[in-house]
């Protein structure tokens, strides 16, 4: 067997051999809420659907949190002929949220990648809450929480990834773009973290999903990809901060189908600017060998300069601030590198 399809095979066999993947699950009977003077809570399922208040009585909970059974919002309330709550309260959260940031200039969203829980992810945004200064009147934090999955074990995280690759663009589509569409004429700052790049893709442009994956989607969780609503043209000045962005050119190209040719989609002129990091020591991002990067969902954006180097001429929008030497893919790395400092600087957001 040659030796870079022996590589393949080995991989693939150590992805889809594990199990016990968690979902990430909130807490807190009440996830989507908000805390004076200015923090705003969201959190959204693997289909991008808002958690409702007393969620486990008003709609219900897996049984158990392991992601052995299919398990969502939408795939519980149509169940028990709940969709009605459900979809009430997502209006009523969009509206509450729409009032709240209507006097706001600016709204700061963070969004977390896969493989992540809601306590350490707190953690995480505490931290850069503090970093960055905001003026309480004036500002608002949004923290944006997804079902990335959980796993403490690399084999088993490697196997999350497939499926947190497609819950990814579920919370993106569904979840952060109605946020994105109930608020108009702001500067709104998108840091993400890891897959949760393609979470903010997938909010400003349509994802291309796996096919498997969105037939699921509407038999099993009864949710019609086909009729996610467009990104609204509201004014709004959004400028993306993507720290260790794991995704690859497919989030920005789409099948022509017509012409059978991959094309790169057109942004929304809202997206002033992406401003990514490059970091080749990255072992997450190269997926330990190096040239699985472009491969098996890619990652390799946040890898190496070569995609960055493709996007900057379809993209006069793309910087990139180079983290190589930092071999750790953590969240909690890149956030207390120095180096994301000078990005927020960069992007004229002042720091304490």
């Amino acid at each position: 067997m040659h030796k870079i399809y022996l590589f393949y095979f080995l991989t693939l066999s150590l992805l889809v051999s594990s199990c016990g993947l968690i979902h990430n699950l909130p807490n807190s009977q009440n996830p989507n809420r908000i805390e004076s003077p200015n923090i705003s809570y969201s959190f959204v399922d693997q289909n991008g659907n808002f958690y409702p208040d007393n969620w486990r009585k008003a709609i219900g909970a897996p049984k158990s949190a392991t992601a052995k059974q299919p398990f969502s919002l939408m795939k519980v309330a149509s169940d028990k002929g709940a969709n009605e709550v459900l979809q009430r309260f997502e209006r009523q959260n969009m509206l509450q949220l729409s009032k709240r940031v209507a006097n706001k200039k600016r709204v700061f969203i963070f969004i977390h990648g896969f493989n992540a829980d809601a306590a350490s992810t707190q953690e995480h945004y505490q931290y850069m809450a503090n970093l960055i200064q905001v003026n309480a009147n004036q500002d608002e934090i949004i923290r944006f929480y997804w079902d990335g999955l959980k796993s403490n074990s690399p084999f088993r995280s490697a196997k999350n990834w497939f499926s947190a690759a497609s819950f990814s663009q579920m919370a993106g589509e569904f979840g952060l773009r109605r946020i994105l569409n109930n608020m108009a004429d702001k500067d709104v700052y998108l840091i993400s973290h890891s897959r949760g790049a393609s979470v903010v893709m997938s909010a400003l442009s349509n994802p291309q999903y796996n096919e498997k994956f969105a037939e699921q989607a509407k038999d099993i969780h009864n949710v019609d990809i086909e009729r996610a609503k467009p990104l609204l043209e509201n004014k709004n000045r959004i400028t993306c901060i993507m720290l260790a962005p794991a995704i690859g050119l497919t989030e920005f190209q789409y099948k022509d189908t017509v012409a059978n040719e991959l094309k790169f989609v057109t942004l929304s002129p809202q997206v002033k600017k992406i401003h990514i990091t490059v970091n080749s020591t990255d072992k997450m991002l190269k997926k330990f060998f190096g040239f699985l990067a472009n491969k098996l969902n890619p990652t390799d954006l946040g890898y190496k300069e070569d995609t960055y180097n493709e996007l900057i001429k379809h993209y006069k929008i793309f910087s990139k601030t180079d983290f190589t030497g930092m071999e750790s893919h953590e969240f909690n790395r890149y956030i207390r590198n120095p180096k994301f400092k000078d990005m927020l600087k960069d992007e004229n957001i002042k720091t304490k």
